[in-house]
């Protein structure tokens, strides 16, 4: 059977991208996201992720509550339309967004019950404001997301990291169950497929598809946190601290110089260290950018073995994750050295 699906799946695949590519639809705006050129503007890439990954459930996936699919089919056409330039105001954007997420999160009871941590366990306790955090953590996940889908393999790769992880830690344990294992099975074989073609700079998951595999993969942890004593929040902390962080630290660094936020910039982490590789070594644009993502998957696969080993250990958790932020922290302003003249 996992076959079958792997072999249907790469069909789907190469039809939709055939079909996008004739059509030039759906093709990457590199005006601005320079780091995403793979050799000229006439074989920009092709954001097909999103809509692979909702066929790829739709065929496969059968969910309890038809909702479920309606809200995936809303995140999608979000990131659609602002991959189309229809919808190019981000923080109208950041608004349907808070607004999905929200009746998911209220509609499926989503929540997320404990942080190991007595004041704000006893604050989570109030449903509003639960629902508050949950959506705020679901926010900062998809646009965390959406800033590192800049170089070859990076989202899709830190994406298959994740479901390597989970998939370890609930075949290592009885008590480790997944809701729906089968949604979880598909996004894994179609996040793969769509990697090793993403690697080669053929194609992006885009908005759309950074939306919807970040909810996917977002609202499944959170899922599976509550439903199992057994793991630690930090857990899942541990998994999303990436994309995240890249968020909040990125919101933080131009509050504190005062620029505006509502408009791209190219000072993310994995933007200078594409700038740094690419000053240094004599690579062509399209394997600059792939080390680079690499690099980057290669710095989070330690912590992300130690944490699949002791997923139920909150202390090392936490110890892991103050180690990853701080040499986050410490890359990203010695990167920044070698760019006095930035902007």
């Amino acid at each position: 059977m996992f076959l079958y699906e792997t072999l249907f799946l790469i069909s789907v695949f190469l039809i939709l991208f055939v079909i996008l590519k004739k059509f030039n639809i759906l093709r990457d705006n590199t005006d601005y996201s320079n780091h995403k050129i793979i050799g000229s503007e006439n074989k920009s890439p092709v954001l097909i992720g999103g809509i692979f990954i909702f066929i790829s459930i739709l065929i496969f996936v059968k969910f309890d509550d038809n909702l479920i699919t309606l809200f995936y089919l809303l995140i999608l056409l979000l990131g659609v339309l602002s991959d189309i330039d229809y919808l190019p105001n981000p923080s109208l954007r950041l608004i349907l967004q808070i607004i999905i997420i929200t009746f998911f999160v209220i509609t499926q009871n989503l929540s997320i019950d404990s942080l190991s941590l007595g004041f704000f366990d006893e604050l989570l306790r109030y449903k509003e404001l639960n629902i508050f955090f949950t959506v705020f953590c679901l926010t900062v996940l998809l646009n965390g997301s959406n800033f590192i889908d800049g170089l070859n393999g990076l989202l899709s790769g830190y994406l298959i990291l994740i479901c390597s992880s989970v998939t370890l830690v609930a075949s290592s344990s009885n008590f480790i169950n997944i809701l729906y294992p089968d949604l979880f099975e598909i996004f894994t074989i179609s996040i793969i497929i769509f990697f090793v073609f993403n690697l080669l700079g053929r194609v992006y998951l885009g908005d759309s598809g950074s939306y919807l595999s970040s909810f996917i993969i977002g609202t499944t942890l959170i899922s599976i946190n509550s439903e199992n004593i057994l793991i630690s929040p930090y857990y899942v902390a541990l998994l999303l601290w990436y994309p995240a962080f890249e968020n909040l630290f990125s919101l933080m660094r131009r509050v504190l110089i005062k620029s505006n936020i509502s408009i791209a910039d190219k000072l993310h982490l994995h933007q200078l260290l594409y700038r740094y590789i690419r000053k240094k070594k004599k690579f062509n644009l399209k394997i600059v950018n792939s080390i680079s993502g690499m690099i980057i998957i290669i710095f989070n696969l330690p912590s992300f073995i130690v944490g699949t080993y002791y997923f139920f250990h909150t202390k090392i958790l936490i110890i892991i994750l103050i180690l990853n932020v701080i040499l986050y922290c410490l890359s990203y302003f010695i990167l920044l050295k070698n760019f006095k003249n930035y902007k």
